[in-house]
């Protein structure tokens, strides 16, 4: 079973886990355990948003269903021990599995606008749910799409090649480094401008035009100034909103166009092996004297959305710091062409 290990200089907690997982979609009975029809040999369902016509147990939209196994169990005692210098506890926290379609074969850009606004409305329903557990701090809900390597197809015998197209959520007792640390700029940004930095930023692409990639009334996608990677993009909704559990109907379609069209183009980039789609939003706020003082004014969820390309970076490996061989705006044209 995995654990909590803290680091002690950096304070970053690090999940251990002895043990892997298996291949997310395969080794059902007869096929995929994703797939219609095999609802009893995923984990516990969780949610579900079921289709039109009859209530059969097979007749369903989107699932969601617990990992199996998961890295974060909602069992178990919470609360940090010591280990010398270090601390550990247990890996409390939620391990989600979300089957964005009961097709197989059909990827999230490829899917109609419909569904994807049903996708998102399932992420955003859990992202609210999980806040209401006191122990959990963040939920990190993301995407990874992978194409080619013997990634998509049917082998000889009739069976999947590869996984079920599905999204993961993980809810953490802890806020994340990468997170606190956009956090803190957000709150930097704040305390002496007195406005959202994501506001002011997409205002500012607005104005320049040049790394705008594609846009509609309830969002826009952005190539950043400073992207960390080849072709990473930002999806930023129009609408201030500190948590993506909180996000509109209205605005989950307007975003949920713009994140269909990401999609495809990320798919059509040279040497791309897919795509990956994180969703940054607020920690779960807890009564603590002091803390969260002005989130709601100075942090803006959002999305990143970025190819998998094969980069090499030696930088990063011993630095801690990117090398982008991409012009920011070249991509940005790059990828309003493939929308």
């Amino acid at each position: 079973m995995a654990e909590l290990r803290r680091h002690p200089v950096s304070g970053e907690w690090v999940v251990i886990c002895p043990e892997s997982n298996g291949v997310i979609g395969q080794d059902g009975v007869n096929g995929c355990v994703y797939c219609p029809g095999h609802e009893s040999e995923t984990g516990s369902e969780i949610q579900r948003k079921n289709g039109g016509g009859d209530s059969t147990n097979s007749n369903w939209r989107v699932r969601v269903v617990a990992e199996s196994p998961p890295l974060f169990h909602i069992e178990g005692e919470f609360f940090k021990k010591a280990a010398g210098l270090c601390d550990r506890m247990e890996a409390i926290g939620a391990h989600e599995v979300v089957i964005e379609s009961p097709d197989h074969d059909t990827e999230f850009e490829s899917l109609d606008q419909a569904q994807v606004v049903a996708v998102l409305e399932v992420l955003r329903d859990r992202a609210w749910d999980l806040g209401k557990d006191p122990r959990l701090r963040q939920v990190l809900i993301s995407k990874i799409r992978k194409s080619g390597d013997g990634a998509s197809g049917d082998d000889a015998s009739g069976g999947h090649t590869r996984a079920h197209p599905h999204w993961y959520i993980v809810s953490t007792p802890f806020v994340p480094v990468q997170m606190k640390d956009e956090l803190k700029g957000s709150a930097r940004y704040f305390s002496y401008k007195e406005r959202c930095v994501f506001c002011d930023y997409v205002q500012q692409e607005k104005k320049a035009g040049s790394r705008i990639i594609c846009q509609n009334e309830r969002a826009s996608a952005v190539s950043p100034y400073a992207a960390c990677l080849p072709y990473e993009a930002w999806v930023l909704p129009t609408t201030h909103l500190s948590d993506f559990g909180r996000a509109a109907d209205q605005d989950i379609e307007g975003i949920a166009s713009i994140l269909k069209r990401l999609a495809g183009a990320m798919m059509k980039i040279d040497g791309s092996r897919g795509y990956i789609i994180e969703v940054h939003t607020a920690p779960f706020r807890k009564p603590k004297p002091g803390a969260w003082k002005t989130i709601d004014q100075d942090y803006h969820w959002h999305l990143k959305v970025r190819p998998r390309l094969e980069v090499l970076n030696g930088l990063k490996e011993i630095g801690n710091f990117h090398l982008n061989p991409i012009l920011p705006e070249e991509a940005a044209r790059t990828l309003a062409e493939l929308c």
